[in-house]
């Protein structure tokens, strides 16, 4: 009993961190907008969409109704009954939104890939249609490989049953779908933005002491982005891959529970891109503090205060006719 309050109380969590955080990157960027028009701020703002929409279903399916509610409960061979025991039981739409995030973590490295390495080709062929294609590919990847899991739960005589699959079918697709496809992509893109930023910066001559201190500040910023977020995606979901492999292949005790923490931990995921891609991105701690104190100014106006209005910063990842000609 105190083994299930204390993963409860972990879920909640999860999802309410999830919940709070993202629904703070989507309230800035929204009421922020002019201030936040550039290709991967878009992203940005989609990811916390997709993680926002995964902390609600979180909390909705594993805090509120709690995990295996059908398995073994008489659901009827019904069809709402066939849809609660393949859809709400097979964690669908909870997989689906964390693959859906894992490939939107893609396409947001390969646009920097493209916009770092290619510029030309970035500023001629990345259109807003483009992007939103890239979204909407996202979620389809997501929700079409997730279908998986639907086949694992049926209903037999009335009862929501898990089905039994090979060694094979259970370990190889998440392998490759949820973990080694993403690490692979984002590992290539940041590899290669680093590569490049390395050697724009040894093309630097001395007297350009400005442009160096450019590209200095950028390849740090790229070093400690890829750092971040690839180890902190890595750390994510390499134990679930490890334990699924345990639990299939060996008679281990106790993997049952380490599996739980696992998938608790792939569940953190979704809590940790608002630090990864917003909290640490300065353009995005000066707009919340804008926001912060223009509150702070129309309550002291109100009072009968008077405040000099604050300027506005531009978005630094917009690429201006400038900065591409010099990328």
């Amino acid at each position: 009993m105190a083994y299930d309050n204390a993963v409860k109380a972990l879920d909640i969590v999860i999802a309410c961190s999830a919940i709070l955080g993202n629904g703070l990157v989507i309230f800035v960027m929204t009421v922020r907008r002019k201030q936040f028009t550039s290709v991967t701020n878009r992203l940005i703002l989609h990811q916390s969409v997709v993680d926002f929409v995964s902390g609600v279903t979180f909390l909705g399916l594993r805090v509120i109704k709690g995990p295996g509610s059908f398995v073994g409960a008489e659901v009827g061979d019904t069809f709402w009954g066939v849809l609660v025991c393949r859809l709400i039981e097979s964690d669908y739409f909870i997989w689906g939104l964390n693959v859906t995030s894992s490939y939107n973590l893609v396409v947001i490295s390969l646009e920097r890939f493209l916009a770092t390495c290619y510029p030309v080709k970035h500023r001629n062929y990345c259109s807003l249609f483009k992007i939103k294609v890239s979204m909407c590919a996202a979620w389809i990847i997501g929700f079409a490989y997730s279908t998986r899991v639907i086949a694992m739960r049926r209903v037999h005589q009335g009862m929501c049953v898990p089905v039994r699959f090979s060694a094979v079918y259970l370990i190889l697709p998440p392998l490759l779908v949820e973990y080694m496809i993403p690490v692979t992509l984002m590992a290539f893109s940041y590899v290669k933005i680093y590569l490049m930023l390395r050697r724009k910066l040894a093309g630097e001559t001395n007297a350009n002491q400005r442009g160096q201190g450019v590209l200095s500040k950028a390849k740090r910023n790229v070093l400690k982005t890829m750092l971040i977020a690839g180890t902190l995606f890595f750390v994510c979901w390499s134990p679930i891959m490890v334990v699924r492999f345990l639990i299939i292949t060996t008679n281990i005790e106790y993997l049952e529970v380490v599996f739980i923490a696992c998938y608790g931990l792939v569940m953190c995921n979704m809590s940790v891109n608002p630090v990864v891609y917003c909290f640490k991105y300065e353009h995005f701690q000066v707009q919340l503090m804008h926001l912060i104190r223009s509150t702070f100014r129309r309550n002291r106006v109100q009072a009968g205060g008077e405040t000099n209005p604050t300027p506005l910063s531009i978005d630094p990842i917009q690429p201006t006719r400038a900065t591409q000609l010099t990328m």
